[in-house]
């Protein structure tokens, strides 16, 4: 009996015969999705980060959460500009305004380097998505302000900074992960953090927290030190500084749980088809082990493979497996890392 091809295979198989087709969706998606990662960042900035109008929030003594990386820094360098002037840049409600212009500048040496050191079309999504971050900030700021608002002292007044950490680690951390899935990044220590994990391997979200601890602290103490240290608002500084901690591991915890390319499994089968390791092989880029052995029932002979694969490989294997043999008893185990030659398919 010939299997009845679905909706999808018959759309995968009209793909296949028009690659240019195929790419030029496969590229507007990624672009869609860079775009959706920017509004998010831009979003959870604007309405738990740092509101435009943080003053007026029911419970959070004016205080803004402080983010990482790149985000972290143009900040810290608002912060180092209010007390150079001795004007606050949130008084007069250019915060977000001039976080936008420090945050795209920042980012230009970093992109630079992930164009020599990742790839082209890397480099390209995540100058875009940095560039949107900017504009989507900007056209936030001219969308309607009552609205937004309303959202950010709702939150406030249901939780606090707990719930705007929680809320803005979300919106950062899917923001960060969304982009990572089309092979781009948020820009800025994502970037960094992105390379260091390729080379070691690795899950992406504690490097990003490594790195941004010092931007915190670094801000933490220009805070305090300019509203004074004995004073109620530098207690509430340092107090904010661990909210900022908690909306980081927030970020780390949504980053990794997306984020699958780094994510190891082995894969363990036990089945009578001595072929099926070879079939394997042809449909994944990674070898396998062979161990012979005896069903302790049956006494038949077995054949044992292991394979180690990415978490994002796992349905393509098993729906390999299971054509290729029905009866194959499977299972599979999260690894924590592994060590020697992985394959990872290059980023462009």
């Amino acid at each position: 009996m010939v299997k009845k091809k679905s909706l999808l295979d018959k759309a995968k198989s009209k793909l296949y015969d028009h690659p240019i087709l195929k790419g030029s969706i496969h590229e507007g998606w990624a672009v869609f999705v860079v775009m959706f990662s920017a509004f998010l960042f831009a979003f959870g900035f604007r309405t738990f980060m740092a509101p435009d109008n943080v003053a007026d929030l029911p419970t959070s003594s004016s205080l803004n959460l402080i983010g990482g990386g790149v985000s972290g820094i143009s900040q810290t360098l608002i912060q180092v500009i209010d007390m150079a002037s001795g004007h606050s840049v949130t008084a007069n409600g250019l915060y977000s305004n001039l976080y936008s212009i420090l945050y795209f500048v920042l980012n230009i040496p970093i992109i630079i380097i992930g164009f020599i050191g990742i790839g082209k079309r890397f480099t390209f999504l995540t100058l875009l998505n940095v560039g949107m971050v900017s504009v989507f900030n900007f056209l936030l700021g001219f969308a309607d302000k009552d609205f937004i608002y309303k959202i950010a002292a709702f939150a406030d007044q249901n939780g606090g900074l707990v719930t705007r950490a929680l809320l803005a680690g979300i919106c950062t951390g899917m923001s960060s992960a969304i982009a990572f899935k089309v092979d781009a990044s948020a820009g800025g220590i994502d970037v960094v953090a992105y390379y260091i994990a390729l080379k070691k391997s690795q899950l992406v979200g504690r490097y990003s927290v490594y790195i941004n601890i010092v931007t915190l602290t670094l801000h933490t103490l220009l805070s305090i030190t300019d509203a004074g240290w004995g004073s109620d608002k530098g207690a509430h500084l340092f107090v904010a500084a661990l909210f900022s901690v908690l909306y980081m591991f927030v970020v780390m915890i949504v980053i990794d749980m997306i984020n699958l390319r780094n994510k190891k499994m082995r894969v363990e089968v036990v089945t009578t088809n001595p072929d099926l390791g070879r079939i394997i092989m042809a449909n994944v880029p990674h070898g396998a082990t062979l161990i012979k052995g005896q069903g302790a029932f049956t006494g038949q002979e077995k054949y044992i493979f292991e394979i180690v694969i990415s978490t994002y490989e796992i349905k393509n294997v098993v729906k390999v497996i299971r054509e290729a043999d029905p009866g194959a008893f499977i299972q599979i185990i999260e690894l924590k890392q592994v060590y020697g030659r992985f394959f990872l398919p290059p980023i462009q």
